[in-house]
């Protein structure tokens, strides 16, 4: 059993998923098989309360000796803020950090996209975002630390950043910019490798998991089926993006019926994000990200131009 000597922190809808399903492929780079669900040790108060010894047990206990970088990916991290890192710095105080950032407006629309596919949203999106705060505050318990409505919050990369940098140095963080990751991979890559001490950067990585990108015709049918088909709901969702519906549905028992209506609101038609909901999030963003550009070791200009 083996600690993680690195963590892919962030951010949700951002490219994590990517990434991680690149690098586990390499000999000398360790990440959990189970991709899903994450972690979240270090954000999900419940986990934490499990103590190191669960955590190390639970995600580490059969990493092979070529192991040189040992991690997990967790998209919470970043969001965490102060009160991850401070968890962290407790444990590993020499921890290396993996962020993937998306640009904030895009990322929110693609987070609020997949909450409706998970069942949870059924407002428009300009009314979730006009109603964030509220319902960020109506929330309680386990939902307080999930909030799965903060759409904006989780964009705020130069605040969560900058958490971070009061407990670890900046040469322990890579920030790589999701575009560039889709751009021009293999070169992310190999920058990543060096940055975790592999050697091997002619490895050839392979293909990742095609993940389907789906929308949902009505938010409000998907909640209710979220509801009506209780446990196997999240599977059904994952097989949905892994384009594995049919071979999980055969799985699960689950009423035929509704597996027909979860399959008949699904469209692969990506909808567009209004002209509304991206002036509202430019608003939002602007000082954020002009921040955000004195801490990256790129361009993030174009993040603003749309």
């Amino acid at each position: 059993m083996d600690a993680p000597n690195f963590l892919i922190i962030g951010t949700a809808a951002g490219g994590t998923s990517f990434l991680a399903e690149k690098l586990v492929q390499h000999p000398e780079i360790y990440l959990p098989k189970e991709m899903r669900p994450e972690p979240h040790f270090f954000y999900k108060s419940w986990e934490y309360s499990k103590g190191l010894d669960y955590y190390r047990s639970r995600w580490f206990a059969s990493v092979p000796k070529t192991c040189i970088a040992v991690g997990e990916r967790s998209s919470s991290y970043l969001f965490g803020g102060s009160e991850v890192a401070a968890r962290v710095q407790l444990a590993y105080p020499d921890m290396k950090f993996i962020a993937v950032l998306r640009n904030p407006i895009e990322r929110a629309w693609a987070n609020y996209r997949y909450t409706v596919l998970e069942g949870l949203e059924e407002l428009s999106f300009m009314n979730a975002l006009l109603m964030e705060k509220t319902r960020i505050a109506q929330q309680d318990g386990i939902w307080a630390e999930i909030q799965p409505f903060n759409y904006t919050g989780r964009g705020l990369y130069a605040h969560q950043i900058l958490a971070f940098l009061e407990f670890f140095p900046k040469d322990s963080m890579m920030l790589v910019k999701s575009e560039d990751l889709a751009a021009r991979t293999r070169e992310v890559l190999i920058q990543i490798m060096q940055f975790l001490g592999i050697s091997m950067t002619d490895f050839e990585f392979g293909p990742a998991t095609d993940h389907t990108s789906v929308d949902i015709r009505d938010p409000r049918l998907q909640k209710q089926l979220r509801e009506s088909i209780g446990k196997p709901y999240d599977r059904l969702v994952e097989a949905v993006r892994r384009n594995e519906l049919d071979a999980v549905v055969a799985k699960e028992t689950v009423d035929p019926e509704l597996v027909d209506l979860f399959s008949s609101n699904l469209t692969s038609n990506k909808s567009v994000m209004s002209d509304e909901a991206r002036s509202y999030l430019k608003e939002i963003f602007i000082e954020e990200i002009e921040l955000l550009a004195s801490l990256v070791p790129f361009s993030v200009s174009d993040w603003l131009a749309s």
